[in-house]
């Protein structure tokens, strides 16, 4: 059990230590408790950082500033006594100018409105400095236990407010809806996890020209719970404000608000938590944003069923999709032998366990992990090679040359890479999903079971045009100082099932992935196909052509 109620002793008592002011046992405390205690310890840091400074400043600056008196005082006593001899007879009034100079008059009222001007200058800074530590205390707690599965309700000025699932300890972020992704990222704000003190502290320490603000004020969930508001407007930017809320107890965000400078706003909450056990640590527990009703497709599955439906697989992609078990994890879904099992080699630890406590209360769901096997790995040489790299090496160095160097070369090559990778998690989840669920399956659900289908399929088309934008942002202009250009469109494909389409768009993002292998240098023993800056930006042009397609398809 901590000694202190915020679980750190307070400034105010580290530097009582650091003065050696504190008693005996107290001081042992605060002694063993930096010991244990990182950031105490880094704070203590700072004080004895601060206090070398003042000292260091008074031998070396005011030492030589403010020499010795060239002789000892004489005693004042006989001189007050002189004074009060000769205005004794006098009112006070005209003995004043006398005792103080109308020039010192000025000087007092001069230094006296420094001293307020100073004065307010600090109170103007004091809520910065009070919300810098705040946010620092924040993130440190939030480091110091563990991260589980948060659902947070996101509700924006257009529109009804939707249920987000963020959190686990592999960082299994479901992506926001399109439109609040690019909102976010036109305003430099990291939207992984909004409603964390990390997103926040990152976002204001990058802002030029801001004003603070905190406050206490009951939480929206809990009235009955305190929480620290932090408020910063930022002086330009698309954000105009954000505000954090962060609860007394323990420093959790609970809260985030966000004004955005064209009069839209976005609110963030969390609805839900973990339970807590007597010991503090928090009840592994998963939890799962609520699904809409599902119509099953058959009138026997509303009575207790022995084998496994199509509806069954389909919930259990979706679950799959709420926690990022679809994204780039091994984790395969098949109906067989009348259960839907879920399978899979060298899932990590962790995910198998979110997908166990999400799927094992199912009787029609096998859930079945197993290691991969080793292989073999050919030795050093064993693979041929062409010698193809050389002819590649003239795009580098001319993107190289475009971007003024090899390092901006290597964040470049970093940043489309990470990028296409993201990308192409969202194009094999939804061939995966077409393939799985293909037109003729489709025919036979029931509306809601539809719908259901098409909103997962339209949710990894959204996250992918969202991608290949941010891409096409970052090619576009290096690829055009190339003399890059972009085909002219492919005609329409008569595609009349979304599923189709989709496996149009993966094709297409498979061609656009190996292009940029070969322009980035990724792929050896590969020579670039003639203009290749011209190539990549019509491959985007096409995958961003069937993804349209595919959009308009699952709108019908």
């Amino acid at each position: 059990m901590s000694n202190w109620p915020s679980g750190h002793p307070e400034a105010g008592l580290l530097l009582r230590a650091l003065d050696g002011e504190l008693p005996g046992r107290q001081a042992r405390q605060v002694r063993k408790h930096l010991e244990a205690c990182w950031q105490c310890r880094a704070e203590m840091e700072s004080f004895e950082a601060t206090v070398a400074d003042c000292v260091r400043y008074r031998k070396q600056v005011l030492a030589v500033l403010l020499p010795e008196a060239p002789h000892a005082w004489s005693p004042l006593d006989r001189g007050f006594d002189r004074v009060d001899a000769e205005f004794a007879g006098a009112p006070f009034w005209k003995r004043l100018p006398r005792l103080v100079p109308v020039w010192q008059w000025g000087v007092a009222a001069a230094a006296a409105a420094a001293l307020l001007v100073a004065t307010v200058v600090e109170l103007g800074h004091a809520p910065s400095v009070q919300a810098a530590s705040l946010l620092r205390k924040a993130v440190a707690a939030a480091v110091s236990r563990p991260a589980p599965v948060r659902t947070i309700r996101v509700h924006m000025r257009s529109g009804a407010p939707v249920l987000h699932t963020v959190g686990g300890m592999a960082g299994n972020y479901l992506p926001l809806p399109p439109d609040i992704h690019m909102a976010f990222q036109s305003a430099h704000f990291d939207d992984a996890d909004p409603l964390s003190a990390r997103a926040f502290e990152t976002w204001r320490d990058g802002l030029a020209q801001k004003t603070d603000s905190v406050d206490t004020e009951p939480a929206a969930e809990d009235p009955h719970e305190a929480c620290y508001r932090i408020r910063t407007q930022a002086a330009e930017g698309e954000l105009a404000s954000a505000t954090l809320f962060l609860r007394v107890a323990d420093l959790t965000p609970v809260e985030s608000k966000f004004e955005f400078r064209d009069q839209n706003w976005i609110d963030f909450t969390q609805v839900m938590e973990p339970p807590i056990q007597p010991d503090g640590s928090p009840v592994a527990t998963p939890h799962e944003a609520p699904l809409r009703p599902v119509v099953p497709s058959r009138p026997a599955a509303l009575a207790p069923r022995s084998s496994a439906s199509i509806s069954d697989e389909l919930q259990v992609v979706s679950l799959l999709h709420r926690i990022g078990a679809d994204l780039g994890d091994p984790v395969e879904v098949n109906l067989t032998d009348g259960k839907v099992l879920v399978s899979g080699a060298g899932v990590s630890p962790e995910r198998q366990r979110q997908i166990h406590e999400l799927l094992d209360s199912n009787a029609n769901v096998e859930v079945r992990f197993s290691q991969p096997e080793a292989t073999l790995i050919p030795p050093p040489g064993a693979a041929p090679t062409t010698g193809g790299d050389t002819a590649n090496l003239g795009i580098q160095t001319r993107i190289e040359k475009q971007l003024g160097g090899r390092a901006a070369f290597e964040r470049f090559s970093a940043r489309v890479l990470d990028g296409n990778e993201a990308a192409m998690s969202h194009a094999y989840a939804l061939r995966s999903v077409a393939e799985r669920f293909k037109a003729g399956n489709e025919a036979a659900m029931a509306a809601a079971e539809r719908a259901q289908l098409h909103q997962l399929a339209r949710d990894h088309v959204a996250a992918l045009a969202t991608q290949v934008r941010v891409m096409e942002n970052s090619l576009g202009p290096v690829l055009a100082g190339l003399g890059g250009k972009a085909a002219a469109a492919q005609p329409a494909a008569g595609d009349t099932q979304w599923q189709q389409a989709a496996e149009d768009s993966f094709v297409a993002s498979r061609r656009l992935e190996v292009l940029l292998s070969i322009m980035l240098g990724v792929t050896p023993g590969q020579n670039a196909p003639g203009d290749l800056p011209s190539q990549v930006l019509s491959a985007i042009a096409n995958l961003q052509g069937s993804l349209g397609r595919c959009q308009t398809l699952l709108a019908q």
